[in-house]
């Protein structure tokens, strides 16, 4: 058993056998911690960062790599903090099936979304911009149509599921913004003069990115479930 479990005052086992981290202070800032890191460095979220660095140069080989650097921290931290959370309870008394606050789920779809929004308006103005090289806007825009594809299914599957619907609500305002930012940029960029190859090539680095982040992330909740 971990040192810290010994240390916390958890609950009376005999009114209140299994715990979670939501009920022990010390615990509860460690899940929230990591609840927060996974949210801003999903793929979606990690996009706003790269795209200020983009805004600021040509290059498309910094924004892309701050972008897989952020997600795969990211990831990696927010399952370091929510180890440390459960470390807090005795495994046979961790209560792995309770759900978490409504408010927690709400904010985690709606704050994303926002920031993808404002990610999105970031590259389209950039990218409109007459230095701009008509290569680093397709491959850009390769990667906003998946993020954006993305965005779109991950709101329909938790509208059509009755757990996930307030969340999915939380994010719509964001959802159609990024849609709509993205309808609106290719008429902004293109000209029917859009180079397939490196629309292709965007698109097949930015699910790449995402399959990992959730490869990543089903393979820690498999490992520790509930978390």
């Amino acid at each position: 058993m971990n040192p810290m479990a010994e240390i916390v005052a958890l609950p009376d086992p005999e009114v209140q056998p299994l715990v979670h981290p939501l009920d022990v202070p010390e615990a509860r800032r460690l899940l929230r911690g990591s609840r927060v890191v996974v949210a801003l460095t999903s793929p979606p979220t990690a996009l706003l960062p790269a795209a200020l660095i983009g805004y600021a140069g040509r290059s498309l080989i910094i924004p892309a790599v701050v972008l897989a650097v952020l997600v795969v921290v990211g990831m990696l931290a927010g399952r370091r903090l929510a180890d440390r959370a459960w470390d807090y309870i005795p495994r046979s008394r961790q209560d792995r099936d309770r759900p978490l606050p409504h408010r927690w789920e709400v904010a985690s779809a709606a704050v994303p979304a926002v920031l993808l929004g404002v990610a999105l308006v970031v590259i389209v103005l950039r990218l409109g911009h007459d230095d701009v090289s008509l290569d680093v806007r397709s491959f850009s825009y390769g990667m906003c149509a998946i993020v954006t594809l993305l965005v779109a299914a991950d709101a329909v599957i938790g509208l059509l599921r009755r757990a996930g619907r307030r969340r999915a609500v939380a994010a719509l305002p964001g959802v159609v913004v990024i849609i709509a930012v993205t309808l609106v940029a290719y008429p902004a960029w293109f000209d029917g003069n859009a180079n397939r190859s490196l629309l292709i090539l965007g698109a097949v680095l930015m699910a790449a990115i995402a399959a990992f982040a959730l490869a990543g992330r089903r393979w820690g909740a498999a490992r520790r479930p509930g978390c």
